[in-house]
């Protein structure tokens, strides 16, 4: 089964009751968070899920209202005793970004790993599951932007596995 919750669609400025963009995709366990803007912790605590089983992290761009959050994100993980390396894919400049945001959360127990997207589209699979694939599409922006695309192996009628045609 898989589950999708829009953590934030605030745009630029967080209201009340309305967070940063955010989007979490859960699937056999595992999690992906989709951007990271101001305010995700908070929706996730809303909903009962802590951050530490997130397993991917992607970005769109890094705009603020879409990475404001990750400080915060981060430290709460490493809180929470996480101590598997984190995934992070985005555009290239990715790690540069991440750790300048890290000067104010510089030591954490887990290891950051980055997949810096530069090609019109990449396709890669969710760490773990071979049957649950993602291609980044570069997007017009006024700075370099990735949307995402989720694809999930179905089975046919018969019992034998097909992969459905991606886009």
């Amino acid at each position: 089964m898989i589950d999708i919750c829009l953590l934030g669609t605030g745009g630029m400025m967080p209201l009340p009751q309305r967070w940063l963009t955010s989007l979490m995709v859960r699937y056999n366990g595992r999690s992906i968070l989709l951007d990271c803007g101001e305010g995700t912790q908070i929706a996730m605590k809303k909903r009962g899920w802590s951050p530490n089983p997130i397993d991917l992290m992607l970005f769109t761009h890094y705009h603020a209202d879409h990475i404001s959050g990750l400080p915060g994100m981060l430290l709460s993980m490493g809180n929470a005793e996480r101590t598997e390396p984190l995934l992070m894919v985005g555009p290239k400049g990715l790690q540069k970004v991440v750790e300048s945001l890290r000067v104010i959360a510089p030591e954490l127990p887990f290891e950051i790993r980055y997949r810096e997207l530069s090609e019109d589209q990449e396709t890669f699979d969710l760490p773990g599951e071979k049957d649950f694939h993602i291609t980044a599409y570069r997007v017009n922006h006024r700075v370099p932007c990735y949307c995402y695309n989720f694809v999930l192996d179905r089975a046919s009628p018969s019992g034998q596995g097909f992969r459905r045609a991606r886009p």
